[in-house]
């Protein structure tokens, strides 16, 4: 790992195990399930898909490469790994201009099995719009995220996203290490959230449709 890389970010704000929804993640016996030693079959798919990461020929850092090749200039906002009829897959959202594409890459063939303009989405995990705006202003991007993340958990990643916590971007890695989980929060330099300027007075210019309202 280049050093350059490495100090292109912030600290590393957590290196920990989180829960892994999806994921053959340790949790509290159920009150009522299968005899003792029998796993479930939720178990058995999570287990497989776990053999899937660790074997697949094509990263999700090599699938985000995939995808923002298919659209140049794009940054990626999020990209997580599933399993599908066709085997394991990587599912990348990447944007340019404020246009967001959705591509499916194989992770047997690095082939993109589907690939589709798609409306930013504003939710309970995020603000796509605010990231694209922050995004501009950054130059580390997602793929250089990852790979200083399984540098640092010595493992395979299997989700990246954006946040945005208290005006900061951040980007967020969880790594399988072993039979482990790992997440890595890294901060890059000057990642505020971009303001829009304020009207002048007197100004009849609409405000934009973030949201921001003229000043009384």
């Amino acid at each position: 790992m280049r050093p350059a890389l490495i100090s292109a970010f912030g600290l590393i704000l957590c290196l920990a195990q989180p829960p892994a929804a999806g994921w053959a993640a340790a949790s509290s016996a159920p009150t009522a399930g299968p005899a003792a030693g029998e796993a479930t079959s939720e178990e058995v798919q999570d287990g497989h898909k776990l053999d899937l990461v660790r074997a697949a020929p094509v990263t999700l850092r090599q699938a985000l490469g995939i995808a923002e090749q298919r659209h140049p200039g794009t940054k990626s906002l999020r990209i997580e790994t599933d399993l599908a009829a066709e085997g394991l897959i990587y599912r990348v959202r990447a944007a340019r201009d404020g246009q967001v594409w959705e591509s499916v890459v194989s992770a047997d063939s690095g082939m993109i099995v589907s690939d589709h303009p798609s409306p930013p989405r504003k939710d309970a995990d995020g603000d796509e719009r605010a990231e694209m705006a922050t995004l501009d202003a950054v130059g580390p991007g997602m793929s250089e995220a990852v790979a200083v993340a399984e540098r640092s958990a010595r493992g395979r990643a299997v989700l990246g996203e954006l946040q945005i916590e208290r005006g900061r971007l951040k980007f967020v890695i969880v790594v399988l290490a072993g039979d482990d989980f790992k997440e890595v929060v890294l901060e890059p330099p000057g990642a505020r959230l971009r303001r829009p300027a304020p009207l002048r007075p007197g100004s009849s210019d609409q405000p934009h449709a973030s949201g921001a309202k003229q000043p009384s």
